[in-house]
């Protein structure tokens, strides 16, 4: 629509805003989600001994689905991590365990074969999935798996015996 301004007619068109895609949206959502490094723990703790079976896991509170939405442009994109994993990298040999592990029990351990001091890495990795409603150009996707990663320090000790 125009209208007279100044004594002349003048017509000035705007283009559109840009439409913001549904790709865009669901990496703010990626970009708002906090997945939480986890906090691993070995037993026994800071200290293992060669042929000693060290039981690892991480706090259970982090093993849980993470969320977050984002609402742009009539369409809400809402996302969902699920841990599903975890890799300990134990220095001499890596290993996965399907859960969080137990605190000082279970199958999650490791048993070293020289002694050592290790940095060892509990590194969660969770499936992302997300789905947008309302003027969405894509109905959903996924991202991942994502990894979170925390090292520890463990130190690995010798116990030699003799027979006299």
């Amino acid at each position: 629509m125009c209208a007279p301004t100044g004594g002349a007619d003048h017509c000035i068109t705007l283009p559109e805003a840009p439409r913001t895609s549904t790709a865009d949206v669901a990496q703010m959502a990626m970009d708002a989600i906090v997945l939480p490094a986890p906090r691993p723990h070995t037993s026994p703790r800071g200290r293992t001994w060669v042929g000693l079976r060290t039981f690892l896991w991480i706090d259970r509170n982090t093993w849980r689905p993470r969320q977050a939405s984002v609402a742009v442009d009539g369409q809400t994109v809402s996302i969902t991590g699920r841990p599903t994993h975890v890799d300990w990298d134990m220095g001499e040999a890596s290993i996965t365990c399907q859960g969080p592990g137990v605190p000082h029990q279970g199958t999650c351990s490791y048993t070293y074969r020289r002694a050592a001091s290790h940095q060892v890495s509990a590194t969660v990795y969770y499936a992302v999935s997300w789905t947008c409603v309302g003027a969405c150009d894509t109905p959903g996707g996924t991202f991942g798996p994502l990894p979170a990663t925390t090292n520890l320090r463990l130190v690995i000790g010798e116990i030699q015996t003799s027979t006299r």
